[in-house]
């Protein structure tokens, strides 16, 4: 067997690079920051290099160190600019957090709180940019992985179809197994070798991940030539693994129960609800801050178009966590007899029900503020499925599979399948948003909450998804 190189399996080479010139840049930022701080007291900014070599050493690998830790030198996932900045601002602070613990252990590092923060300052931006120019490298396919699928029988084909052409990665080609039938229409060519020699045509092809896919796999895995591979650094996933990360949901039809119960994400964590709790309660008081001015405008609007009498608010039961209950509040949207008939109806594109002000409440999300109480109530999230109502929830249950286990956590004031998916009025939309909720309930970490907050106000400022 190969030796094992471990180097290799925490940095691919492109990335190392990319580590490199981060450290020149936060080496850069610490000496720009030092000469500016000293520069308006007469005093020169650096009179030697040496003396400051340690410090530059230390800053530059504790952010590094976090930058690596918080997922930006992975090889496998293509990020939006929204989650790159959300990272890099995180490893800022990370960093900080980190040195000041080094600096109570070696004071002799210690740079100072001015230069710290012009650091950070400086290198901020400079992370963000070079972070953006390397994936457009990678999407021109230069450093995109190169992906050997094993397998190229009816389950290799039925994959790739779903998928088409993977965004985050380049397919090399389909290596078939004894007991693959060979799909008639495969998206890359057929590569043939022995399965024991695996690990050399791994190394031909230069492949960075090996998607298994076979029609069969009892006894017929070659796990030496795998282990060879991972032996390489060459990354090897399951299928189903590597189609939710390219296209960001679960695939219903291909879930198994297990794979929830082994998740890796927030679900079952111990820590996990405590830190979002946190999270949710400080956010929810400072947003709540921040958008009084548009409540109370919201409020007179509607009493402007429909009188003083009529009701401002709108409360709604809808299904929470563990299947409960409970009252949701939204500003009114549509006429005070929108269900005149006593039966719920699915909103609907250009709903003859929505008031005028409430179509521009509706666009820009106002209409949903007042669930900010709900929030800190604790009835609900910033981040997680959006609650329906029991009428639909019941009928939804006994016709989509796993329908139940999105209330296994608290609903959410925003969340992933709102960001991926329209606004949905039918069992099919149910169905198809249920699949982003089930990969965010696999996923679901402060940083991902945090980036879905952060993307969601693209949502708020451009109106998109609105009925």
């Amino acid at each position: 067997m190969m030796p094992l190189r471990p180097i290799k399996q925490a940095f691919h080479d492109r990335y190392m690079a990319l580590a490199l010139v981060q450290m020149g840049l936060s080496a850069l930022a610490v000496l720009a920051a030092t000469a500016l701080r000293f520069i308006h007291v007469g005093r020169p900014g650096v009179e030697s290099i040496a003396p400051l070599a340690p410090k530059v050493a230390a800053f530059s690998l504790v952010l590094v160190t976090t930058m690596y830790a918080l997922g930006m030198y992975q090889r496998f996932a293509l990020m939006r600019t929204e989650e790159m900045a959300v990272r890099v601002v995180a490893a800022c602070g990370l960093t900080w957090a980190g040195l000041a613990l080094l600096y109570y252990l070696l004071p002799g590092l210690y740079l100072g709180r001015g230069i710290m923060a012009l650091t950070l300052l400086f290198v901020a931006p400079a992370l963000l940019t070079t972070q953006i120019l390397f994936q457009r490298w990678g999407e021109a396919a230069l450093i995109k992985p190169r992906v050997l699928v094993l397998g190229a029988g009816q389950r290799a084909a039925d994959l790739f179809a779903r998928l088409g052409k993977p965004r985050g990665s380049r397919l090399v080609g389909f290596m078939p197994l004894s007991a693959d039938q060979l799909a008639e229409t495969l998206p890359g060519p057929i590569v043939r070798v022995a399965t024991n020699r695996l690990d050399e045509l791994a190394r031909r092809l230069r492949v960075d991940e090996i998607v298994v896919a076979p029609d069969e796999r009892r006894g017929l895995l070659p796990l030496q030539a795998l282990l060879e591979c991972r032996a390489l650094g060459i990354r090897v996933t399951d299928a189903i693994g590597f189609a939710e990360r390219e296209t960001g949901k679960v695939f219903l039809d291909l879930l198994q129960p297990a794979a929830l119960v082994y998740t890796t994400g927030g679900f079952g964590s111990a820590l996990y609800p405590y830190g979002k709790r946190v999270f949710d309660t400080v956010a929810a008081m400072l947003l709540l801050g921040l958008v009084a001015p548009f409540m109370v405008l919201a409020a007179l609007a509607i009493r402007v178009e429909d009188g003083l009498d009529a009701p401002v608010f709108y409360r709604q039961i809808r299904t929470g966590r563990g299947g409960h209950a409970f009252s949701i509040w939204k500003f009114r949207s549509m006429s005070v007899d929108a269900e005149r008939s006593g039966v719920p109806v699915w909103a609907q594109r250009d709903d003859p029900r929505v008031t005028r002000v409430g179509r521009i409440l509706r666009k820009y999300r106002i209409d949903e503020l007042p669930q900010l109480f709900n929030v800190l109530r604790g009835e609900m999230s910033l981040v997680g499925p959006r609650p329906e109502r029991p009428e639909f929830v019941a009928e939804l249950a006994r016709n989509i599979p796993f329908y139940d286990v999105r209330h296994r956590i608290a609903p959410g004031l925003t969340g992933w399948a709102q960001l991926n998916y329209r606004y949905g009025d039918t069992e099919a939309d149910a169905r198809e948003k249920l699949q982003y909720d089930l990969y965010y309930l696999k996923h679901q970490s402060l940083l991902f909450d945090l980036m879905i907050c952060l993307l969601t106000v693209e949502v708020v400022l451009f109106g998109k998804g609105a009925r």
